[in-house]
């Protein structure tokens, strides 16, 4: 006469099967929580690229008191916080200074009514967001040092430094991570 119940066996492949779904479930939600902070980034970044316009119709400047519709080049144009591996030697302020006039007024901006925002928050993965005037991109507006084949320009963006925290992770000036989210500005 036969036990009824399960074998050994039995219970070794529901166990492995169970485990495989819960493999596959971890990282199903690791995949929905890193689109979630690239959505969140682009959010934030859409809300400063916004403060920013109204900054320029008040007062007709870019933020750090820089020509509106041109693109910049040399040091000190960047407005930045400190990256993930040192700080940016080019960066003298953040978003969020007086200099930038998103959330305040250095006293140099004529007929600026702000603030545009109260608060620039920090991306996603902790780390301030940038403004760039000669942000190099490619032809498909992606950050020029990612793909360069198709030929690269210099851009004013509004962006993030991306899950790596890096500005500038190889290559010197104007290397950007392709991992960057950027909107941009002018181009």
């Amino acid at each position: 006469m036969r036990k009824k119940g399960f074998t050994l066996i039995e219970l070794l492949v529901v166990i492995g099967i169970i485990g495989l779904l819960a493999t596959i479930a971890a990282s199903a939600i690791n995949t929905a929580r890193s689109k979630a902070k690239i959505a969140s980034a682009q959010h934030d970044i859409d809300q400063i690229a916004k403060a920013i316009d109204m900054l320029v119709v008040d007062t007709g400047q870019w933020p750090g008191h820089q020509a509106y519709n041109e693109v910049g080049s040399g040091a000190s144009n960047e407005i930045c916080g400190t990256d993930n591996d040192s700080p940016p030697a080019s960066c003298s302020s953040g978003l969020s200074d007086g200099t930038s006039g998103i959330m305040g007024d250095d006293l140099s901006f004529s007929n600026w009514s702000g603030p545009y925002m109260l608060k620039i928050p920090s991306d996603p993965w902790g780390y301030e967001y940038f403004f760039d005037t000669d942000y190099q991109v490619n032809n498909q507006n992606q950050p020029c040092k990612c793909d360069d084949t198709f030929g690269c320009t210099n851009a004013v963006v509004v962006g993030s430094y991306g899950p790596d925290g890096l500005g500038v992770p190889t290559g010197g000036a104007n290397a950007y991570g392709c991992d960057d989210i950027i909107k941009i500005l002018y181009k």
